[in-house]
């Protein structure tokens, strides 16, 4: 008959956290399995080999009651097992299996790299993202599937609310989160028990960010000359507006091919939409303004040739943008995707059509802009944006 014990191991440092591990003995035949689970000497009861709760301070309690409830569940998988199975390391094959597949961080680890080998890192990221601000909410402890009920998620979208996230970020990360869930279920590892049936997963309406004309011209005449880097973030944010506001990341991937003759010509990341930009003398003295920092790869030195990290780089500029607003005393920071809001929110007030701003934008993946537009001659789009930036 083999035995299931709960058991705590030390460590070897001073003040460090112990392991928690299960213990399979058969006769004279040991086997450990080690968990993730870590806790203080001071939470462990040796005596009744249990998790001693109430010693914890009053923070940790919580976060050491998720520890408790993994436990619980890791010894029901063993034991569903052992029903059926008498040899020890087949027993602990077939647990860390289980463990393994039917746990959300890594069941979702699996999804993602599939989406990175399927070429949708866009998504992928979305998910894992999704995944950490769960797991903050877990105090770093994960769950198993059949874990996940709709007062667990309830309770989770209470805490983003308590955190001030906004009702379109919650039902993102629900959105995420459901996906991963369904796949999971479409898989065989759990069941469907319809957890996110009682939260918010559709789209709220949000107050768009953009500025007016006289901000605009404040910002681009603002003295940075002893700021050389909060002055190319601010020349990025000026190009993504005078192209149309174009997308932060399409221009930080933008290189010389892009430049066709007089135009700018370029795959947008998000829709893979063919675009054209021709261009203005104020985008051509940009460009001319960083051409000696040309790296050999790409238009701006937004990315490095070799380490191309695109998340790093949007943080930082988000990061200028924001000290740039702090010293123009703006009341909300400008971000990238301002440029790209302001375009087109003063194209509207300039009277050009909404069936322009959508197909200067690149909007034909978007149904709610593109559903009935009709494609249009690049003059007309190039006139428009002319018209436009001569104003600013």
């Amino acid at each position: 008959m083999i035995t299931i014990k709960v058991k705590f191991r030390e460590s070897t440092i001073k003040k460090k956290k112990g392991t928690i591990y299960y213990l399979l003995t058969r006769n004279k035949e040991y086997r450990e399995i080690t968990t993730p689970y870590k806790i203080h000497s001071h939470e462990w009861d040796d005596k009744r080999s249990l998790i001693a709760i109430s010693n914890a301070e009053y923070q940790r309690r919580y976060e050491l009651q998720l520890i408790e409830n993994s436990i619980i569940r890791d010894i029901r998988h063993l034991q569903h097992i052992l029903a059926s199975e008498n040899n020890i390391d087949t027993i602990i094959k077939l647990f860390k299996k289980i463990q393994g597949e039917s746990i959300l961080s890594v069941f979702s680890e699996s999804v993602t790299n599939d989406l990175y080998a399927k070429n949708q890192p866009r998504t992928a990221k979305s998910y894992i993202a999704s995944v950490k601000s769960f797991l903050r909410f877990r105090n770093g402890v994960d769950i198993s599937f059949e874990e996940l009920t709709p007062k667990l998620i309830s309770d989770y979208e209470r805490y983003l609310k308590k955190q001030q996230v906004c009702n379109n970020t919650i039902s993102f990360y629900m959105r995420n989160l459901r996906a991963i869930y369904n796949r999971a279920v479409e898989e065989s590892y759990t069941e469907q028990k319809h957890p996110f049936k009682k939260v918010f997963v559709g789209n709220d309406k949000t107050v768009k960010r953009a500025i007016d004309e006289d901000v605009i011209s404040r910002f681009k005449t603002l003295d940075l000359s002893s700021k050389p880097r909060l002055a190319f973030s601010r020349d990025m944010f000026m190009f993504s507006f005078y192209a149309r506001g174009m997308a932060f990341i399409d221009l930080a991937y933008l290189t010389q091919e892009n430049i066709q003759g007089e135009y700018i010509i370029y795959r947008r990341h998000k829709t893979g939409q063919e675009l054209s930009i021709k261009l203005e003398i104020c985008l051509k003295a940009i460009i001319d303004r960083y051409s000696h920092y040309s790296n050999g790869t790409f238009l701006f030195p937004v990315l490095s040739e070799s380490a191309q990290n695109y998340d790093s780089a949007l943080r930082l500029h988000n990061i200028h943008l924001k000290k740039i607003s702090g010293f123009m005393g703006l009341s909300k920071p400008l971000t990238s995707y301002v440029a790209r809001h302001s375009w087109a929110t003063l194209a509207k007030k300039k009277g050009i059509s909404t069936q322009i701003i959508s197909e200067s934008m690149g909007h034909n993946s978007e149904k709610t802009t593109r559903i009935y537009l009709s494609s249009l001659d690049r003059s007309v789009i190039d006139d428009a944006n002319a018209k436009l930036i001569s104003d600013i």
